[in-house]
């Protein structure tokens, strides 16, 4: 059986395990035995932690919700180290509540109203602030060399400054109720992310209460997991969350100043603004899907070499003008392949050309070795954000060795210049 790191091994699946897999999954060093592994996790199956039963409690009598007395909320696993687990001490049914949280009893609003009402709350003791970690992960907490791993990467500037305990809490344990609005929820915070798992083990419902469900049989000695929203890659993750599982969707996010200089053409910064205005300045190109329209256009409109067709081109994409006279977002609706139909040899040409250069830039900032003061954890994490991106950028690079697709017809048409019938 194939046992992902830091997954829990059930009693029916222990007696197929290798023993190198068993210790991969633990990670303790010396090396535990088979029948040393097996006892601890009889006893974590069997035996309600003080944690546990103390947050458990809390949650019925100040709460006034509900914990299914098969589970400990703070269990300690072989392969948790400092960190608490959810764990299933008896078989669990399907379809079984696991928990209840009343919304009233949670710290909920929007996420900096939040963490200071956790600051406050983290000076007294309660049974939930006595599980929450001391020293959350987050990017704060790495030193300059642990840093410099991200050199390239979407996260090289991001969540940079002092680390706030609140504030990491708030950020890595919270859920998203709304848009603009978090919820710190007792015992549905402790769950642990599903990721690399055959499959979550909970469904989260929210209404007058926050439930959790079990979405499949659980059996006893198993962890308990959710699956974590709001992620797309294994940056996203290590953002919010503070690590970086193996995911298998890949990404990179370029910005205008990356396809500004790609194209060599430092004067056009301001038109390619304002081709991508409705995402922010930002386009995101994956393995998975086709180069996007938005990256397309960005980088035609910066290696147009006449000015008066640059000129046309900017007003005849904006149909509905807002008070400064433009409409940014017409430009997702412009059909990137239509115009690069009608461009010359010459124009397409550069875009290639400026296109492979955004990928070889990328490519040739990522730091590929570390100092040996940085954390092996952080190393792996920075490795598989960086290995994410490098996956796009290889993907952008491999679909320009055939530029056949610019001169196909596309499936589905949106507005280009080819649909004027004057200009045909």
């Amino acid at each position: 059986v194939a046992v992902p790191a830091c997954s829990v091994i059930s009693a029916p699946e222990l007696r197929f395990a290798t023993d190198s897999q068993l210790n991969s999954l633990c990670g303790h060093h010396p090396p535990l035995s088979r029948t040393c592994i097996a006892v601890a996790l009889t006893l974590h199956a069997a035996t309600m932690s003080p944690e546990g039963a103390a947050l458990a409690k809390y949650i019925r009598e100040q709460l006034n919700g509900g914990c299914n007395t098969k589970l400990d909320l703070c269990a300690r696993l072989p392969c948790d180290d400092a960190e608490r687990s959810v764990v299933a001490l008896q078989d669990i049914n399907a379809g079984e509540l696991l928990l209840r949280i009343p919304v009233e009893g949670c710290l909920r609003g929007r996420g900096d109203a939040v963490a200071t009402e956790l600051a406050a709350r983290l000076q007294l003791s309660d049974a939930y602030v006595a599980t929450l970690p001391t020293n959350p992960p987050g990017l704060e907490t790495w030193t300059p060399a642990e840093r410099a791993l991200l050199r390239g990467t979407r996260l090289e500037n991001v969540s940079r400054g002092d680390a706030d305990r609140a504030a990491l809490l708030v950020r890595t344990r919270c859920v998203h109720v709304s848009e603009d609005q978090v919820a710190m929820v007792p015992g549905v915070d402790a769950l642990n992310d599903a990721s690399g798992r055959a499959a979550p083990g909970t469904t989260l419902k929210i209404g007058a209460c926050f439930e959790m469900v079990a979405e499949r049989d659980l059996s006893q000695g198993e962890e308990v997991t959710h699956r974590y929203d709001d992620v797309v890659d294994a940056a996203d993750y290590l953002e919010r969350y503070g690590f970086a599982p193996v995911v298998t969707t890949c990404s990179k996010v370029f910005a205008v100043e990356d396809i500004v200089e790609a194209s060599q053409n430092a004067g056009r910064r301001e038109v390619c603004s304002t081709v991508l205005a409705a995402s922010q300045g930002r386009v995101c190109v994956t393995p998975q899907e086709p180069l996007p329209d938005d990256l397309l256009n960005a980088v035609l409109v910066c290696v147009l070499q006449d000015e008066e067709e640059l000129e046309e081109l900017m007003a005849c994409t904006i149909e509905d003008h807002d008070e400064d006279g433009r409409d940014p977002a017409a430009w997702s609706n412009v059909d990137a392949r239509g115009l690069l139909q009608q461009a010359s040899d010459v124009e397409r040409d550069l875009v290639a050309a400026g296109l492979a250069r955004l990928a070889d830039n990328a490519l040739a900032a990522y730091v590929l070795s570390a100092s040996a003061e940085c954390d092996p954890s952080r190393v792996e994490a920075a490795r598989r954000v960086r290995d994410s991106e490098r996956s796009a950028c290889i993907a952008l690079r491999a679909a320009l060795k055939d530029m056949a697709w610019l001169g196909a017809a596309p499936a589905s048409r949106k507005r280009g210049r080819d649909e004027d019938p004057e200009g045909a």
